[in-house]
Formats: structure tokens, sequence, C-alpha cells
């Protein structure tokens, strides 16, 4: 040891002495050599214990009386002009901790249970995660989704630790960097729910996130919007003529085929593909399109005119009936007799699997007839359009919100509204009644 620490530890031992705790000594014991044994100074007006120890750590911590302590803070916090944390701040929480002590709190014991709260990290990978991808039908692009945003930040923290004060800075970048608030709403929605599994199990008591806010969006902004009505026969009219194009091409090729004494391919009948049938069932029943390729030929009964919807395949986990109209039942019973009137699987397949989407062929279809993905508006036509085309038709038509929020399989008739706000016709005649009443009078 030199001179000069040799110099600042002498110094330093008159200090370890029963005093007032205040900033600047907190300053000087943050500053000084740390001991070679742990070392307090207790301020019995306040209640508080300074501990140095010999990493150089300097702690905050309230009496309790007859040995007992309980840990407040870092010290340095209270001199880091950084820091919003005030030593009155501290004293009071001292005081609080005294009262609860006093009224039987057991802190130890607090402790001990969370010590056995898990971290992110791990409840994500032994619990959560292996749940939700048995469970949930998006449960691995769910885990994912977790897993990219919040692991690197928040992995190694208790999941009871992460509550909305923690997880605010989080959101403060994200909507710095332009992230959508429909975005940043669905990234916390994802996490809300993985900690309310938490406590389902008895791992935490209650979820730090159950009163989280959402950032305020726009309800009725349209960023997929649905097609009009001459649209809508626009592309139903695109698609026979696609159909009706690879007809004619089978035709011919098995004609070259036939020339030659090649064995001829078999001939299409209705449908060229699966995209025809796929969209039309979309369009008259309004399914999700995880709904849609969910769909099994059990669930449908083409005498009784409608179709099953199971929990599991829904985004609200509620099976529902559809009714299905002339046009659904003939597209339907016309596929069925197209794929040899099969009696289980799925009713949507490409070359015998499941689909995960259509989107090639589907914009083609889009792209020939005219409809533009992306208008001047911004709003866009995907396949979730044809979802809102089902309901936007059925809102203008006049069904009622009860009616519609059923069909939809929505979970509450706010999500349904967006349907009756989308047909400005409808709006314009609404507020002409006034007018057309006034000139009445």
């Amino acid at each position: 040891m030199t001179q000069s620490a040799r110099q600042r530890k002498a110094g330093n031992r008159g200090i370890y002495r029963p005093q007032q705790i205040t900033g600047e000594l907190i300053r000087k014991l943050v500053k000084a050599e740390p001991p070679q044994t742990p070392r307090e100074i207790r301020d019995r007006s306040a209640a508080l214990i300074l501990r140095h120890q010999p990493s150089g750590y300097v702690g905050l911590y309230a009496n309790l009386g007859r040995g007992k302590r309980e840990r407040i803070c870092d010290a340095s916090r209270i001199v880091d002009p950084n820091s919003s944390l005030t030593l009155n701040m501290v004293k009071a929480q001292a005081r609080r901790l005294q009262v609860q002590h006093g009224d039987g709190r057991d802190f130890s014991a607090e402790r001990e249970t969370q010590r056995a709260i898990p971290t992110l990290k791990a409840y994500l990978q032994d619990t959560y995660g292996p749940w939700v991808k048995q469970n949930r039908r998006s449960g691995a692009a769910t885990l994912k989704r977790i897993e990219s945003l919040f692991l690197e930040e928040f992995g190694g923290a208790k999941v009871s630790e992460l509550t909305p004060s923690k997880l605010e800075p989080w959101r403060s970048r994200r909507q710095r960097t332009n992230v959508a608030a429909e975005t940043i709403n669905r990234d916390l929605v994802a996490l809300r729910a993985a900690l309310a599994r938490a406590v389902r199990l008895e791992i935490i008591p209650e979820n730090p996130l159950r009163k989280i806010e959402r950032a305020q969006v726009d309800r009725h902004k349209r960023v997929v919007r649905a097609l009009t009505a001459a649209e809508k026969s626009a592309l139903i009219e695109g698609l026979a003529a696609r159909d009706d194009k690879k007809r004619e091409q089978r035709a011919s090729a098995n004609e070259w085929r036939d020339e030659r004494g090649y064995e001829g391919l078999a001939t299409i009948g209705r449908f060229s593909d699966v995209l025809t049938p796929a969209v039309i069932v979309s369009l008259e029943t309004g399914l999700r399109r995880g709904e849609l390729f969910a769909l099994q030929w059990p669930a449908v009964d083409l005498k009784k005119k409608s179709l099953r919807v199971k929990g599991a395949t829904t985004k609200t986990y509620e099976t529902r009936e559809i009714p299905l109209n002339a046009a659904a039942v003939a597209c339907l019973r016309d596929w069925w007799l197209q794929r040899g009137q099969p009696k289980s699987g799925l009713v949507f397949t490409l070359d015998g699997e499941a689909i995960g989407n259509l989107k090639k062929s589907y914009h083609a279809v889009l792209k020939a007839v005219g409809i533009e993905r992306i208008d001047g508006k911004g709003e866009r036509v995907n396949w979730h359009s044809l979802r809102h085309t089902f309901g936007s038709l059925l809102g203008a038509a006049n069904v009622d919100p009860t009616t519609l929020m059923k069909l939809m399989g929505h979970a509450n008739l706010e999500t349904t509204q967006r349907y009756l706000h989308t047909d400005e016709d409808r709006k314009r005649a609404a507020v002409e009644l006034l007018d057309a009443r006034a000139g009445a009078e």
C-alpha cells in the first residue's frame, strides 16, 4: 500500500461512527478507500444504515431493529447528477419499511420467494416456450417475437420485475424509430400474455404488466382496405378468366400430346387450382386466412348450407357457425366434386400440402384486373382485404352490428364498428336525411 493510500485509510477510520447521514457523507464514502472488512454508519434519527463493502460498494439500508435491516438502494445514486433519487426519498422509504416490518411483513420470506422467480430468459426457455408452441397455432412465431424484442434488454430480469415503468424506456426508443403504435401495442400484448400465463401457473402472484397503457391509435384508420362491390365483381371475373385460360392451355397441350402418341394430362374442371375457390369462399364468408387454410371438409355442411369454424383455429378461440350463400355453396360443391368428394382432410391444399399463402398468384390476378395493391392514400389491398370486403359490404347493407360481429368472429362490438364506417355513400345518405326533413317542414 502506498503512503497516500495509508494516509487515506487512517483518515477514514473515524468516519465509521453513528452520525447523521447526509449527501456530503455519502459522496465522501463513495470516493473513500474501501475497508478490508464491511463497515457501517448508523443514523438512528433517520432509521438508516450506510454500509461500505470491501468491493467499494456503498449501500443504504433501512434499520428495522434487533439486527434486522432491509436494503433500499445503491447509495451512489444519491450523489449521481443523472439520478432523480434523493436522500429524502430514501428516508421516507426507510420509515415505510419500518412500519411494514412492525405490521408483520416478512421481508426474508419475500426474498426467498423472489429468488425462486425465474428470469424472463429462463421462463421463456423452460416454461412458456414449450407450452405456447404446443397450445397456440402461431405459438412459435409468438415466442420468436417476444425473444427478438425483449430478451437482449430484459432477459436477465425476473418476470415479476417487468413493470410498466421498466418497459417505458423500451417503448420510447421504439417510438423514436417510427415504429407504428399498433405494432408496439401488439408487442406489449404478446409479453403481457406470456406473463399472464406465469400468474396462472402461480409463478408470480400478479401480472406486472396488467395495467400497462396502450398507445392511442385511430381504430378507424384504414391501412388495409376493402374492395368495392365493382372491384369484387372484377376480381371474380379475373379469376374465372385465369381458369379459362389455363383450361384452354391444358386442352391445347393434350392435342399436341395426342398427335405425338403421348399420354394426355388430366383435364381441368371449373377451377384450374386452389386460388379461385379460396378467394370466393373468403369473400363470401369473411374467414380469416388462418381459418380458411385450416378449414376441413367435415366442418362443411353443403346440405345445411353452413360451415363451422373451430375455436382452435380462430383468433378469439371461439367456435362459430357461418351460413353459406348461394355463391359459396356452389363454389364449395364444385370444388368438392373436383377434388373427388373427400370426406376428410383440409379443404384447401397446394399440391396436397397445407397452404401458407397464395400471394404470388393472387397478386397477379389483382394486377390483371387493374386493382392497385397500394392506392394514392397509401391503403393496401392484400389477402385480408377479402375479409374486409365481406364485413364492409354487409355493413353497407345495414346488417345490424351484433349479427355482423358474430359473422366476423369479433370478440366485441368495438372491433365491428370499423365496418359500419367504411361506406362513404352510406354516411353521406345519413346526413342528407336531415336536409330532406328540413325541406319537408
